[in-house]
């Protein structure tokens, strides 16, 4: 029997950790056994739909959309939006359009942006049309689906923020119409 790969996977190789709540919002704060430079992965197979390598965040202005410093945004083939934060460098392959499958490098964790120690910041949201920061930072709690994944368990996080979008229809609307949104 061939086994079948996996359609998600954690986005950092090796052991880590983080907590069960995050902030104000729904995201994840990963941090990996090692320090900095562990190697972030792609969680799923997908597009890479917006790259940031530069970190313009400044204590001083604090914009929102730019707390992330270098960040991916990968849109998996299961609809679901995944943001990769924090990041210390990115793959120089790694530019919008790219095709990307589960557990393929693609940067460094860090501590870029609003980053108080080296961690990736990880979050499940819903692909947006135009640039907007406070949907694409995390809109449902990953914690269940890192579990799952971690664990070797394919679980998608597209049923659920189905169940998200219907609640909220017009946040991308309001995301993008909000301060500092098409900086993101």
């Amino acid at each position: 029997m061939t086994a079948v790969a996996p359609t998600h996977v954690p986005p950092i190789t090796g052991p880590i950790s983080y907590a069960r709540t995050h902030h104000d919002y729904p995201a994840a704060d990963i941090f990996p056994a090692g320090r900095c430079g562990a190697t972030v992965v792609s969680p799923v197979a997908g597009k890479v739909v917006q790259v940031r390598r530069t970190d313009r965040w400044q204590a001083a202005t604090d914009n929102p959309a730019w707390r992330g410093g270098k960040t991916i945004a990968i849109r998996g083939a299961d609809g679901v939006r995944s943001y990769l934060a924090h990041l210390a460098s990115i793959n120089a392959e790694v530019v919008v359009g790219k095709k990307v499958s589960p557990g393929q490098p693609v940067a460094k964790v860090g501590r870029t942006g609003r980053a108080g120690a080296c961690h990736l910041h990880f979050a499940l949201s819903i692909p947006c049309p135009r640039l907007e920061w406070s949907v694409r930072r995390g809109v449902i709690w990953p914690q269940v689906y890192l579990d799952a994944w971690s664990r070797g368990r394919d679980l998608s996080p597209a049923p659920a923020l189905t169940s998200w979008k219907l609640v909220h229809p017009g946040a991308c609307r309001a995301a993008a119409a909000e301060a500092h949104a098409g900086e993101a």
